[in-house]
């Protein structure tokens, strides 16, 4: 039977889960924590309290040329500013300070908790110079429904969106549907893809070709429905696309809005 367009319930599940996409993904996620220690020896982050969590913040040399906001992917449920500092040291070179803000996961917690804490770790971020934001994976959506955020939209310079799903529709009728939990209009209201005139900042989108197609229809709709371009990583599956951040055509691009 069909769930979603021409998906039955086996293959929506297996389009929402990369680890059906990328054999190695558990090996990708253990160098997120390596690369992201190797980060914090090599520039010491400062820890502050947002009043939502705490947040890593890497200094670049001053005057900075903004502050940078990275929102952590794990599927809404997992990963820490432990494992998402990685492209730090590059973006610290490029002139930006870094900040990696830990907030609220399911299943303890509810995907709008998840939310108003990076709109805190935003607002605080803002006060402290030009705010540049950017997501992977899960945390690409939270990113860009923190875009769509009355209180943040204004303070944005730009926004990088880095594998996400923009419509929580077709995720919420796959197995992810069981711990995301919305009700109908919660996932409207969560859906950036419906709200993309919200969005006033210059948004840089990419994807990797050996990504789900799912997560792939996503990028290229919801870059459509922005009027963008989005960059596709060839060769490239989700967890890889993180690094794109660090070096590449995405990190040209994000910078070059700075």
């Amino acid at each position: 039977m069909k769930i979603w367009r021409d998906y039955d319930q086996a293959g929506l599940d297996a389009a929402y889960d990369q680890r059906v996409w990328a054999e190695d993904a558990a090996d990708w996620i253990a160098r997120y924590a390596a690369d992201t220690a190797a980060a914090r020896a090599a520039h010491p982050p400062e820890v502050h309290d947002t009043g939502a969590g705490l947040l890593d913040l890497y200094r670049a040399a001053p005057p900075a040329r903004g502050i940078h906001l990275h929102v952590h992917g794990g599927a809404w449920r997992s990963l820490t500013r432990a494992d998402a500092g990685m492209a730090a040291p590059a973006l610290v070179a490029a002139g930006l300070d870094v900040a990696v803000p830990d907030f609220r996961l399911l299943p303890e917690f509810r995907l709008p908790h998840m939310v108003e804490d990076v709109v805190a770790a935003c607002l605080w971020a803002a006060r402290r110079g030009p705010l540049h934001l950017s997501g992977h994976s899960s945390g690409a959506h939270v990113a860009a429904v923190a875009a769509t955020d009355p209180r943040v939209g204004p303070l944005l310079r730009s926004v990088t969106l880095l594998s996400g799903l923009y419509d929580l529709e077709p995720a919420l009728l796959s197995a992810r549907g069981a711990y995301v939990a919305l009700e109908a209009a919660e996932a409207l209201a969560l859906s950036p893809v419906h709200h993309v005139r919200r969005i006033a900042a210059p948004v840089v989108i990419g994807y990797g070709t050996a990504e789900s197609p799912e997560f792939i229809r996503q990028s290229r709709d919801f870059a459509q429905r922005l009027g963008v371009t989005p960059i596709v990583l060839e060769g490239t599956n989700h967890f890889a696309t993180a690094y794109s951040l660090a070096e590449g055509p995405v990190h040209q691009a994000m910078l070059a809005l700075v």
